[in-house]
């Protein structure tokens, strides 16, 4: 137990009305699943009238399992803020990518020869299913399709592009081609199994994070100091920074554990559990 903050005891016994939980690195391990301890812990929050939900990059459809195993079952966010949604069907916000930019980043990114997915609300495609691709389907749960990505073009709001880089040298053109499109949000991950391999969700510039906070908190009818979250990644730091106790795991980088209210132990070791077990003892 690391609670690597003075007066953390005093930030857990405060009264929290809504809980967010990223997903991958935080509520997910090395072996892409959730133990029976932090499962354990996420209900025993619920059923002590705290809500639960999740804040995470990945697609709603790639979260359905969690929302039903660990009942994550209120309005919360997806695909890095393009959606906001209660799981039970309302769509609160959805941003959707321009035609025309999904085209020009499907052909940059065949140009730089990084793996890339399209997501739609309901599935996702791939050009060619890679053996990156595969981990990455096998950790969401979800088989992608196969198809000509171009050839997608007006069939479907596209809510997401996904590039993953394997290597420093993959990084680096990830890193290049984020420059050619300012007007998108970059928002990069891990996978916790796989750290040395990069992925960014680019989402539209009208996917905001800040605004689906407060979206949230309006939705739910609480205050931020009423919110606790939970997260691993670059992409997680505006919900840590924003709620009322934001809680970073070990395996979270320097710069994440840095705008957290306090870090946990790693994902590996029960993080999220250890945090919300003092959290009920000391209500």
């Amino acid at each position: 137990m690391l609670f690597d903050t003075a007066g953390s005891d005093e930030l857990l016994s405060r009264h929290y009305k809504l809980a967010f939980f990223d997903i991958d690195g935080t509520l997910l391990g090395l072996d892409g699943n959730y133990s029976q301890r932090v499962k354990d812990a996420v209900l025993a929050l619920r059923q002590a009238g705290i809500r639960t939900a999740v804040a995470s990059g990945r697609p709603r459809f790639a979260a359905d399992f969690l929302i039903d195993q660990l009942q994550l079952r209120d309005a919360g966010l997806f695909y890095t803020g393009a959606l906001v949604q209660e799981p039970a069907g309302d769509v609160l916000a959805l941003h959707s990518l321009d035609d025309d930019i999904v085209q020009a980043l499907v052909m940059n990114g065949r140009e730089q020869g990084l793996y890339t997915e399209v997501c739609g609300l309901n599935e996702f495609f791939v050009d060619q299913l890679t053996e990156l691709g595969m981990l990455h389907a096998e950790h969401l749960r979800v088989t992608p399709v196969e198809t000509d990505l171009l050839a997608l073009r007006g069939r479907f709001p596209v809510i997401k592009i996904l590039f993953a880089a394997h290597n420093a040298e993959e990084q680096l053109r990830l890193q290049a081609l984020e420059q050619k499109f300012p007007q998108l949000v970059f928002a990069y991950a891990k996978m916790a199994a796989k750290p040395d391999w990069l992925f960014a969700s680019v989402i539209s510039g009208a996917a905001c994070k800040q605004q689906a906070f407060d979206l949230l908190l309006a939705y739910h009818g609480v205050s931020a100091d009423e919110v606790m979250s939970f997260g691993d990644a670059q992409s997680d730091m505006i919900f840590l920074q924003r709620a009322g106790l934001g809680v970073a795991l070990g395996n979270a980088a320097p710069e994440v554990q840095a705008v957290a209210s306090m870090v946990t132990s790693p994902v590996w070791e029960d993080g999220v559990a250890e945090v919300i077990e003092r959290h009920l003892q000391l209500r």
